[in-house]
């Protein structure tokens, strides 16, 4: 594993070749998203060839049946899916960019062969984060991906006093022992009503959320405007929202999982805004993350 460093003005980058993982982010001396060599939480992985959960880790596709492996032991899902553990290649590398690539085999858990190349790019803007997917098999197959900053308002601060502002008029709705989903939700008069932005609070959040059309950009700051905001194109439909709660640790709720997927949990078996990759089709899509100054 290698931890590759990028910069440009303002900003600070670093890419871990495990995972093609982004576990830094800085605006000036300030952290925008959670600092991490772990992958215990998910930090800064890319998700891919789906984002979130499968039940049992089990879906079919076409008459064929998958069986991902069991790595959300509790809760006998798995998460995140194949390639947030692997080790990447570096293509190319400048001053402000970097890009890595991986090659996934068809396996008992996935149809076919794909080829992945990450870019990841500073501009005075900020971070561009692009994942270019083809499927070089013979298959066509499932596919969805997103990725997995814990973006941070204010470092030390926590969730429960700070603002997310999120144009999303539905939620998927979970049950509480696994996390799975059970129906989608209008947000209207209850907790998880966002749209103008307003504060966390002490309330749990680990769900998807229907982001409303040609709205994809998310704000989480502080009570003075200090923050960071983050944005993907219009493949991604949902965002998951987590508050990061890791069961009252030291870093419990001091950073918040935003996640911009192109399908919600359990896709792969209800079919919903899951996306067929054709053999020779290429999926393009990008997240951009940027920091707020006291707007």
């Amino acid at each position: 594993m290698n931890s590759i460093k990028i910069e440009l003005n303002n900003y600070v980058a670093r890419i871990n070749t495990e995972g093609c993982a982004l576990t830094e982010l800085k605006f000036g001396t300030r952290d925008l998203v959670e600092p991490s060599v772990s992958s215990q939480y998910f930090s800064g992985a890319l998700l891919a060839p789906w984002p979130n959960r499968i039940r049992d880790g089990k879906y079919s596709w076409k008459g064929y049946h998958f069986q991902a492996p069991i790595n959300e032991i509790a809760r006998n899902n798995n998460l995140h899916a194949l390639v947030f553990n692997k080790e990447w290649a570096v293509v190319e590398q400048t001053h402000s960019s970097v890009i890595l690539s991986l090659s996934l085999k068809k396996s008992v858990a996935y149809p076919t062969d794909l080829d992945f190349l990450v870019t990841y790019s500073l501009s005075g803007e900020g971070l561009h984060w692009q994942i270019d997917t083809k499927n070089i098999g013979i298959l066509s197959a499932p596919f969805g991906v997103s990725v997995h900053p814990y973006l941070i308002a204010d470092p030390g601060i926590i969730n429960d006093v700070c603002i997310l502002k999120m144009a999303a008029s539905h939620f998927m709705e979970v049950d509480d022992l696994r996390l799975l989903p059970t129906g989608v939700m209008s947000v209207e008069g209850t907790d998880f009503d966002f749209r103008n932005g307003r504060i966390i609070g002490t309330q749990f959040i680990d769900h998807a959320f229907l982001m409303d059309e040609q709205k994809s950009r998310i704000e989480f700051y502080n009570l003075s405007g200090t923050g960071v905001w983050i944005s993907s194109d219009e493949n991604a439909k949902w965002c998951q929202i987590h508050t990061a709660d890791r069961d009252g640790s030291k870093r419990s709720r001091m950073q918040l999982a935003v996640e911009p997927m192109t399908c919600a949990a359990d896709s792969f078996n209800s079919k919903e805004d899951v996306i067929e990759l054709a053999p020779g089709e290429i999926h393009s899509m990008y997240w951009k993350i940027g920091a707020l100054v006291n707007f």
